[in-house]
């Protein structure tokens, strides 16, 4: 736009240069050679030209810091891609703590992930309590002993109730989709700290998500959600990628005397 502003603008100036130069024919036309021989036609088109220099130097040097300037926010999302366009495999351990504001509440969690790209995840919460998640982002099967049922749901119907706690840590392979849907404030890592970048949603809908990346490689070590009063702090630790998995842990088969039950949506 800059560039079509100055060639516009350089027009305009010639075009009066021209327009100053129009009358000096009639001047050469009349018989007195003295005027004629006056330098009024080199005088009147030299500063004209000098004119247009200078704006055109004046718009250029405008322009240059406009194209210096970068958005953090979209490099650091490139970078969260590339990543994720390497991993083929995770295994992680996390924790949870969740804060429930208006009520006053606080609850930890622990657990390990298991991921095998691009579909297969196992969740395992080993405090407060044992429970299982397998799915392979069609069905989700969540187990969990101590009630000795196991539940079968689709994996859309689960991310829509259950799967907030989660948001932003397993959304490998998703996050050009986030950015996309949501408006992004990025902070570049200062000091050796983490990158962080923040997701809000242009649709209105009242949560934040907050994303800690490691200042290395740019994953998320860390995802703050916070939604409807409640604050959840999901950390990754001993992280490994693109180690040996066992596809075999993917596969879920309810022990023999644990209630089944089944939702379609």
């Amino acid at each position: 736009m800059n560039k079509i502003f100055t060639f516009f603008l350089v027009f305009v100036l010639a075009a009066g240069a021209s327009a100053q130069q129009k009358p000096a024919p009639k001047k050469a036309a009349q018989p007195q050679k003295k005027e004629t021989a006056q330098p009024k036609k080199k005088d009147a088109a030299q500063p004209a030209k000098k004119e247009a220099a200078v704006s055109v130097s004046t718009k250029t040097a405008a322009a240059a810091p406009a194209e210096k300037a970068a958005d953090p926010a979209v490099e650091i999302i490139e970078k969260l891609k590339a990543w994720d366009a390497k991993l083929e495999t995770l295994k992680a351990n996390f924790t949870q703590e969740v804060n429930f504001t208006e009520a006053g509440l606080k609850q930890s969690i622990e657990g390990n992930l298991r991921y095998v790209k691009p579909n297969l995840l196992r969740i395992e919460h080993s405090k407060p309590a044992a429970q299982i998640v397998v799915t392979d982002k069609e069905n989700i099967w969540i187990y969990k002993p101590s009630d000795n049922q196991a539940v079968r749901t689709s994996w859309d119907a689960w991310r829509r109730t259950q799967d907030q706690n989660f948001s932003g840590i397993l959304d490998f392979g998703n996050y050009s989709a986030l950015a996309a849907r949501n408006s992004v404030l990025a902070t570049p890592s200062a000091g050796g700290g983490p990158a962080t970048i923040v997701f809000t949603p242009r649709s209105g809908a009242g949560y934040t998500l907050t994303l800690k990346l490691s200042p290395q490689d740019f994953f998320p070590v860390e995802a703050e959600l916070a939604v409807d009063g409640t604050i959840i702090k999901t950390r990754l630790s001993s992280v490994e990628k693109n180690g040996a998995v066992d596809k075999e842990i993917f596969k879920f088969s309810p022990p023999k005397g644990v209630e089944v039950l089944e939702f379609k949506n």
